[in-house]
């Protein structure tokens, strides 16, 4: 009866920190979400994309500036670059970030109101995206926040399938023990 209850707990454990470390991961994931953003600026409507999966991360990032004016019409005829530089408001744990000098891209234009480009970011943290704008000699500047997320491996995910594989090398080495 006793080995049956030691079984039950230990597979209980393992049920559990294997689920807990999933549902924690898909937690973390909502955390450093940088969708698509939506900006208004002297007639004009901006969204700025990230990749395929709308997220900004650490390294070099597929870019997009999506324009439109008060009609919903795209504007083709625009030149866009855009530059970004870690906000200076938030906490770097005291790094200097004055001396840092922006990231900066120009941005092609494939139709349909979207410009297209890539931009490789330093670090993770709020960053601000500004979309320099020239449509008919008229230069406009509108600026997106973005959260850049670290694009390194979960840590996680992976210390909690280290846990399990522990937990399981454990039971083994009990269960080795206990049939001698």
């Amino acid at each position: 009866m006793k080995k049956k209850k030691i079984r039950g707990a230990i597979a209980g454990l393992i049920f559990t920190l294997g689920l807990s470390t999933a549902a924690f991961a898909d937690g973390m994931g909502n955390m450093d979400i940088s969708k698509g953003t939506e900006k208004s600026a002297s007639g004009i409507n901006a969204e700025l994309t990230f990749n395929k999966d709308d997220k900004a991360k650490t390294g070099k990032n597929d870019v997009m500036v999506t324009l439109h004016d008060n009609n919903n019409k795209e504007i083709d005829n625009a030149d866009v670059k855009i530059s970004a530089e870690m906000d200076k408001s938030s906490d770097m744990g005291g790094m200097n970030m004055d001396n840092s000098k922006p990231i900066e891209a120009t941005l092609e234009s494939s139709g349909q109101g979207q410009y297209m480009s890539n931009i490789d970011f330093s670090d993770k943290g709020k960053w601000v995206v500004t979309a320099n704008v020239m449509v008919n000699g008229e230069k406009k500047d509108i600026k997106f926040d973005v959260y850049v997320a670290s694009a390194g491996p979960n840590w996680v995910v992976i210390g909690g399938f280290i846990g399990v594989v522990a937990v399981i090398i454990i039971v083994a080495a009990v269960k080795k023990k206990s049939i001698k």
